[in-house]
């Protein structure tokens, strides 16, 4: 083999190439692919340098190359585009050229995943602050907003709050935790009189035909197995009903024994925590029906499994197909399903930052009140759950007339014959208003403070919507060019198409200028105008294949025309991210394609959508964790 000068280099593009050629059984005319990458990229883009923070050459060393797909369809779009190499750098000759873009092409869009067999890993992470609040809930059979002065949790790469790189116990955290658990014991458990008959928590009380510690082990046996969300170990068990002994012998009441018990039980790691046992394997294994129920509750509620679910898993039924499926059935029709609304699609579709991230000052903006902004959220919520739960076609959510408003907002549609502050369903009669693109939610939230952001929007249909993100934009190109920037006489659109001129800056904006500037005529709220600052707006736009379309009318149709199939795999995408509480990876792959073929067969229904999640691979199943070196061998060893 051609030993590829480099000072730093040389050692990984050797290994990739020889993995290259050993996994795909190929010859080794791949390594002058590789020796053109360090020709011509590694100068800018080595693990020294990291131009625009791009590091080839560990990306390089990372295989398969799929695991850095994202990186690598923007390294062949920058190089197809001519954006790269720069023109002051040494120039790809057009052989040279079209032999690194097939190389890449084949090796990112051609991956071949029949050779891969991982569900992937979930590790330990605590419950969001919406699992936690919904978990105690249902356990102690209280609706107490105990998570108001909790520090807020941040989305992960996912997108998604549940994703387990985010999900730490920080010591402040832990304060807020102990306070809120005090807090719910104290109202869970009173110390002067006897629980309600419909307690979910004492099914047995001292009496004639009962004795105090019987009553105790029932109670606090039942509460572990629902807090902990499986049977408890004899350990746990022991060191519990010790909290309580300990409590009586002191001389402490019935009720502050079975308190301070509780109390521990839901500070345990056991609670706090989502957690599967490993088993001891390298293979592939299918998780326990306990695990399956929480896996299950947490994806459809964000809460813990009910009673059924618990029975169900012990008597090891629930993975049998048709147990699941029906469980799936009866979980969408319960009122906990809504937060497939409140929260997969507000973190999804980003609505959820109206009114926290997003709002305005009330003082200035008297008619943008906190009930408004709150049904505007409910709206968007509401629309996709009842897309779910009626099994609707994943079109109605671009294209459905109809939608959710109380009297608040409904004036803010000029809706009329809406009164009261209770959501109920309407049909839009103006067709602009008509599907996603016309909630005032995602219009606020793609929109810049006080104007409106045709990029913005444009950017958000592309990557959060539709998952076919532009590339980034060259390290190079900055903002609008100064003279261009202050010319008064020229409307943003116009000030845009001239920067966009620039070929390094087109291959961005010929994407999200159309669809974004076909929404200009909802200004920064949603609110409907068809003048901005005196100039009469213009809506039109025009795809990169032609079609031409106007105003947010011809934004849905073109999408349902062209990128029905984006916005299914992204929805897919999406929906397995949240239900496993991870980020995506190469290896899911698989379940991704075999998802989306029954998705589209059935006409994009929604439930079916729900069912293959649960069917997927990754959702029962894993795999333990992998160390680095082992994961790349095991890689090699599969081809």
């Amino acid at each position: 083999m051609k030993v590829i000068n480099s000072k730093l280099s040389s050692s990984v593009i050797l290994a990739a190439a020889t993995w290259i050629c050993l996994s795909n059984d190929v010859s080794a005319v791949e390594q002058r692919e590789l020796a053109l990458i360090e020709k011509y990229c590694l100068d800018c883009h080595d693990s020294d340098s990291q131009k625009g923070e791009v590091d080839l050459e560990a990306a390089l060393g990372a295989k398969p190359l799929v695991k850095n797909m994202d990186l690598w369809r923007t390294v062949i779009s920058r190089v197809e585009n001519g954006d790269m190499p720069p023109k002051k750098k040494p120039q790809l000759k057009s052989e040279e050229k079209e032999r690194l873009l097939n190389w890449l092409d084949s090796a990112i869009n051609h991956f071949d995943y029949s050779k891969v067999d991982n569900p992937g890993y979930e590790p330990v992470r605590r419950l969001t602050h919406i699992e936690f609040s919904n978990t105690l809930r249902d356990l102690l059979g209280l609706d107490l907003n105990l998570v108001a002065d909790f520090p807020i949790d941040l989305s992960g790469k996912s997108g998604f709050e549940n994703s387990a790189n985010t999900l730490f116990l920080q010591p402040t955290l832990m304060e807020r935790y102990l306070s809120a658990v005090d807090k719910a014991v104290e109202a869970v458990v009173p110390l002067d009189s006897s629980p309600s008959a419909d307690s979910p928590i004492f099914v047995a009380w001292p009496s004639g035909k009962i004795t105090e510690r019987e009553a105790a082990r029932k109670i606090i046996g039942r509460f572990m197995l629902r807090a902990f969300r499986r049977p408890p170990t004899q350990d746990e068990a022991k060191e519990l009903h010790g909290v309580y002994a300990r409590s009586r012998k002191a001389g402490e009441s019935f009720q502050m024994a079975i308190r301070r018990a509780l109390g521990a039980a839901l500070v345990s790691p056991a609670f706090l925590l989502k957690s599967e046992i490993a088993q001891n394997t390298d293979e592939s294994y299918q998780v326990s029906d306990y695990e399956l129920a929480c896996r299950l509750s947490y994806y459809l509620w964000a809460s813990m499994p009910d009673d059924e679910l618990f029975q169900l898993a012990a008597e090891k039924r629930l993975a049998k197909p048709g147990v699941l499926a029906g469980q799936v059935t009866r979980m969408l029709a319960d009122p906990k399903a809504g937060t497939l609304g409140s929260v997969f699609a507000a973190q999804w579709l980003g609505f959820d930052a109206l009114g926290v991230r997003v709002r305005l000052d009330p003082i200035d903006n008297p008619w943008c009140t906190d009930t408004l902004m709150a049904a505007m959220k409910k709206e968007s919520a509401m629309v996709f759950t009842a897309l779910v739960r009626e099994n609707l076609p994943l079109k109605n959510l671009i294209d459905s007339k109809n939608t959710f408003v109380n009297e608040e907002l409904a004036r803010f549609y000029k809706l009329k014959g809406v009164e009261g502050v209770a959501m109920r369903r309407v049909s839009h009669t103006d067709k602009r208003r008509y599907g996603l693109f016309g909630q005032a939610s995602v219009l606020a939230v793609t929109s810049s403070p006080h104007r409106t952001s045709p990029i913005r929007r444009g950017e958000w249909i592309l990557s959060s919507l539709l998952g076919t993100p532009p590339p980034p934009p060259p390290p190079d190109v900055g903002e609008l060019d100064e003279e261009i920037e202050e010319n008064r006489k020229l409307s943003f659109r116009q000030k845009l198409e001239m920067h966009s001129k620039d070929p390094r800056c087109n291959s961005c904006h010929r994407e999200m200028d159309p669809l974004g500037f076909s929404l200009e005529n909802y200004d920064w709220f949603g609110r409907w105008r068809t003048k901005s600052r005196g100039r009469t707006i213009d809506a039109k736009g025009k795809l990169p294949s032609g079609t031409e379309f106007e105003g947010p009318v011809g934004l849905r149709e073109v999408i349902l025309a062209e990128k029905l199939d984006d916005l299914a795999r992204q929805v897919i995408r999406k929906m397995l991210s949240y239900g496993l509480g991870r980020q995506l990876e190469y290896y899911d792959e698989p379940a991704v394609r075999k998802i989306l073929a029954t998705f589209k067969k059935d006409g994009y229904r929604m439930q079916t959508l729900v069912r293959e999640v649960v069917k997927s691979y990754p959702f029962q199943f894993r795999k333990n964790r992998v160390e680095p070196d082992n994961e790349s061998k095991e890689v090699e060893d599969n081809g």
